[in-house]
């Protein structure tokens, strides 16, 4: 059963799972399912907590033991236990020995990082399906902040007005830990609603935060002021250029390989099956192979070149200027004029 945060209140109001998986990158989500399910797990009568983190010094028979053993104190117990990136052998055929030992009076809350679609064929996350809900939290997309803001802000008694919210879904986007927090100090100041955009641009410092992978879809899509824009937010918060450029040839690289198979006539399927194109990914990817012919795409591949170039020679501003013609060389399939 796949659960999402915002389904996890009405799911609980018809009792708890024997087991949940968390997992995912988001950190606020994370936190709050995670406090949910511990306040409720608290009202049906589980006192005593542990937690164990499954890196390769975890003692496995440690965690077999607390979960068949009672507190003096306590008749029910909640076993936390957090995931690395990867589970090794051991590790995986240990969690599904696990998962075997529940019982009423033992709860496991399991939490882990972000999962590819490889891992969630594994094993071990089968089994994690079986044994209970799995709830992936994620940070809304661009195209969905806003609904997710509106829905914040009512929780809080708050609400705002249409440019108000697009503002502060600009301000914020990224970034639910820090928007979360402004929005509670709103609440705590009793404003007239709904709130303004003057109100808002008065009382909240913006405070956007992008990873490097965000890049790349609005590429794809063409979308290239709001690339450009993400891509000024992660010079300002430290990224370095060198990152991005490695990162850009691999997209690159993709994206000309796959137009070189597509005109010789392969299935785009196949091709993209091949080169481990998610299949999330793939109708980007057409989108992208559609505006932007072979040629062009060498062109940014040049345009890539030079931007190494500048960071092998420490001038960083001239490396983050080719970045950002590269950010604009997706808009279509014109040439670009390339000075000297």
């Amino acid at each position: 059963m796949r659960l999402y945060p915002e389904q996890l209140a009405k799911h609980l109001q018809a009792g708890l799972a024997p087991c949940y998986f968390i997992y995912g990158e988001e950190p606020l989500l994370k936190q709050e399912a995670l406090d949910a399910l511990r306040q409720a797990a608290r009202a049906q009568g589980f006192d005593d907590r542990q937690r164990f983190d499954a890196d390769s010094g975890l003692d496995w028979d440690e965690i077999f033991s607390a979960s068949q053993t009672l507190s003096l104190f306590s008749q029910r117990q909640i076993i936390e236990l957090h995931l690395p990136e990867k589970l090794d052998k051991t590790a995986s055929e240990r969690l599904r020995e696990l998962l075997k030992q529940c019982h009423p009076d033992l709860l496991l809350l399991i939490t882990g990082p972000k999962l590819n679609q490889q891992q969630q064929k594994g094993a071990w996350f089968k089994a994690l399906s079986a044994a209970g809900p799995v709830i992936p939290v994620v940070t809304p997309d661009a195209r969905h902040f806003g609904r997710w803001l509106a829905q914040r802000l009512q929780q809080h008694g708050l609400s705002a007005e249409p440019e108000a919210l697009q503002w502060l879904a600009y301000a914020f986007e990224g970034n639910l830990l820090a928007v979360n927090g402004e929005i509670e100090k709103l609440a705590l100041q009793k404003l007239p609603q709904p709130l303004t955009l003057q109100r808002l641009q008065r009382l909240v410092q913006p405070h956007h935060q992008f990873n490097p992978f965000q890049l790349f879809d609005p590429l794809l899509q063409g979308k290239v002021k709001r690339a450009c824009r993400i891509l000024l937010q992660l010079r300002q918060e430290g990224i370095e250029a060198g990152m991005l450029c490695h990162l850009l040839a691999r997209e690159l690289s993709t994206l000309q390989q796959l137009q070189l198979g597509v005109q010789s006539g392969q299935s785009f399927q196949q091709l993209a099956a091949s080169l481990h194109v998610w299949s999330s990914r793939q109708s980007l990817m057409q989108s992208a192979l559609a505006r932007v012919p072979l040629a062009k795409l060498q062109q940014l591949q040049t345009m890539l070149a030079a931007a190494d170039r500048a960071v092998a020679a420490f001038d960083d501003d001239e490396a983050w200027r080719w970045l950002y013609s590269i950010c604009v060389g997706f808009l279509d399939e014109r040439l670009m004029v390339i000075e000297p």
